[in-house]
């Protein structure tokens, strides 16, 4: 027969790892929630101004819904005028869906591009010439962001960086390091309305 504090100490044993394992989910919901892209914090016309150093400065436009994605427009040179180069749309979290050229040129991601997924998240990026390819990316929430490692079907690494990330969540200050070298890029300015 077991006495009474025995009792309680063996259900105290039961419930610890239940504590711990919503403790830690709680965690990763704030996590994931921190690097979210907070589109209903923006407004038509807010833009963020990027020096990518070896590309030149580039800002992208927040252009609102468009059906059931949000659109960037990106614009090179020294201000948000023109013709973009590319249009991105994104889910409401940050992860694009649609990648498009200003030449046509397409890139769509199924389901998206794990960009604001923490942990591992494969996804299958198509071209508009049919090319396909599958992807891996293992992305970790930082104090100012996030940090991330994607590799190719075969295991290969492809590229690795970091991004801080401001309270809407729009992507400032970062860095890229892949096959093309290293790339640092700085936020310039941010002008929400």
């Amino acid at each position: 027969m077991l006495h009474d504090h025995t009792k309680q100490r063996i259900r105290s044993m039961k419930v610890a790892p239940i504590a711990a394992l919503v403790l830690a989910f709680a965690a990763s919901t704030a996590f994931a929630e921190g690097i979210r892209w907070k589109p209903e914090t923006l407004t038509p016309g807010d833009y963020t101004s990027i020096d990518q150093r070896q590309g030149g400065l580039i800002h992208h436009v927040y252009r609102g819904k468009v059906g059931r994605s949000y659109a960037i427009e990106s614009y090179r040179g020294p201000a948000p005028s023109g013709t973009p180069v590319f249009t991105t749309y994104m889910d409401k979290d940050g992860n694009q869906v649609r990648w498009v050229r200003q030449d046509g040129f397409e890139v769509t991601f199924r389901p998206h591009d794990c960009t604001r997924t923490l942990g591992r998240c494969q996804y299958t990026l198509t071209e508009s010439t049919g090319k396909k390819a599958t992807r891996l990316r293992i992305t970790e929430a930082t104090r100012k962001g996030i940090k991330f490692t994607e590799y190719d079907s075969d295991g290969k690494r492809l590229f690795s960086g970091q991004v801080a990330l401001d309270a809407r969540g729009n992507a400032g200050s970062g860095s890229l390091d892949g096959t093309q070298g290293k790339q640092r890029f700085r936020l310039v300015e941010s002008v929400y309305q």
